[in-house]
């Protein structure tokens, strides 16, 4: 995924002007209608149809572009970019040879070769092209950004962001670089630098689909829906857009919004998990607790080690009392992700809800293994101290999970501790700071 939206938004904008990255697509198709000698105008219609990923029409005007251009280097290239949008090695290779019949060697055609290689997941041949053609062009904005590209794709952090870091250099009104900083850094979980790099990509071309996509999952809210529902409008079928715009919508309480998207979603890709999880979600809070589970179990023939199949597996159980088939389900998200802290989590508030406060520890040592200042974490533990009535010890979680991180309740665990400092009362039930 992550090279194929790199992918997307490089052939959305090689060698375009800002104007034109702007121009509707319906302006664009009048425009080329009107001008059919005019390089410009089919030029500016193929990548419009292009960021619309409409692969084919796009082919066709670029094509129409090359041919007025003389089928020059720069108006090749941008037609191999429609296949490497379509992630298809053997079609990229095909454009590539039209550029080496012009000139086998040019920086151009050894990029060219270099993106096919990338396509083809052979980033060694590619590295090869790449280093040829800085030696022969040292300040290329083209090879700068595919060096990154490459880079990161090996998950080489630091070579990855200097040659971006030059791509910039040599042109800061262009987005991709900044794209590619922001996928470079949400895949090392340096998440605060990713979303300043897709915001200043944002910046720079405010209509790019896969960095609005980007966006919009990390901001979530209104802001979230604003930009996904952009995307969406953009790039009509693009599934994982229409996935996790379904997310937020469910999330909002938009039920039947979300319910149509995702099933929109599978109507085009049948086997897209995650469509099958939000609606089977969609389904168990509507009261079709059997349809629901049929689609989450959709969902786990799809992604047998899926944790969040796991968690919504176990929450359906959990409302139907089927407590062991619950606790069963999240130890298994736990399994499958053991750096993701919420199978455990859920198990320990199961637990703890089933007033069986020696299981939930037992859940939460395991927890606090890998997440020892996880603040939701220790307040459970607090939870489960408390229900044994260790004053003390719950009053050292709590106060923990005050200094610790992540989100959680910091008022309900005020109250919690203040109730300790009450004297206890036979047959009083002490309130628990993350019981629901």
């Amino acid at each position: 995924m992550l090279r194929l939206t790199l992918s997307l938004a490089l052939a959305a904008s090689f060698a375009f002007d800002a104007p034109a990255l702007a121009q509707d697509l319906d302006a664009a198709a009048a425009a080329a209608r009107a001008n059919r000698r005019d390089a410009d105008a089919q030029r500016a219609y193929g990548r419009a149809l292009l960021r619309a990923g409409r692969f084919r029409e796009a082919e066709r005007a670029l094509q129409q572009a090359a041919r007025l251009r003389d089928n020059s280097l720069e108006a090749l290239y941008e037609l191999a970019t429609v296949a490497f949008a379509q992630d298809d090695y053997r079609k990229s290779r095909a454009a590539c040879r039209r550029l080496e019949r012009e000139e086998r060697n040019a920086v151009l055609t050894r990029v060219c070769r270099a993106r096919a290689f990338l396509v083809w997941n052979r980033s060694g041949r590619a590295f090869e092209e790449l280093e040829a053609a800085q030696a022969a062009d040292g300040d290329h904005f083209e090879v700068e950004l595919a060096l990154g590209d490459a880079n990161r794709l090996r998950h080489r952090v630091d070579e990855a962001e200097a040659a971006y870091r030059r791509a910039i250099a040599i042109d800061a009104t262009r987005f991709e670089p900044h794209l590619g900083l922001g996928l470079l850094y949400a895949g090392a979980e340096r998440d605060a630098d990713a979303l300043a790099a897709f915001r200043r990509a944002q910046e720079l071309d405010g209509e790019v689909p896969e960095v609005q996509y980007e966006l919009g999952i990390r901001t979530g809210g209104a802001e979230g829906k604003r930009l996904l529902t952009r995307a969406v409008a953009a790039r009509r079928g693009w599934v994982e857009a229409l996935v996790a715009l379904a997310d937020l919508e469910r999330e909002a309480g938009e039920s039947d919004a979300a319910r149509e998207r995702y099933e929109a979603a599978l109507e085009r890709d049948e086997r897209n998990a995650a469509a099958h999880i939000g609606l089977g979600k969609i389904l168990v809070a509507a009261g079709e607790a059997e349809e629901g589970e049929a689609a989450l179990r959709r969902a786990l023939e799809i992604v047998p080690n899926s944790a969040d199949v796991a968690l919504a597996l176990g929450e359906l159980f959990e409302s139907q009392e089927r407590w062991q088939d619950a606790f069963g389900q999240y130890r298994h998200a736990a399994n499958v992700e053991p750096r993701n802290p919420e199978g455990l989590l859920h198990a320990a508030r199961l637990a703890l809800r089933r007033n069986r406060d020696v299981l939930a520890t037992g859940y939460l040592d395991r927890l606090l293994q890998t997440h020892p200042n996880l603040s939701a974490g220790l307040a459970l533990y607090g939870d489960a101290m408390k229900a044994r009535g260790d004053r003390a010890q719950a009053r050292s979680y709590y106060q923990r999970a005050l200094r610790g991180q992540g989100d959680v309740d910091r008022e309900r665990i005020q109250r919690s501790l203040r109730e300790l400092d009450q004297p206890q009362q036979r047959g009083r039930r002490i309130h628990r700071a993350t019981a629901p």
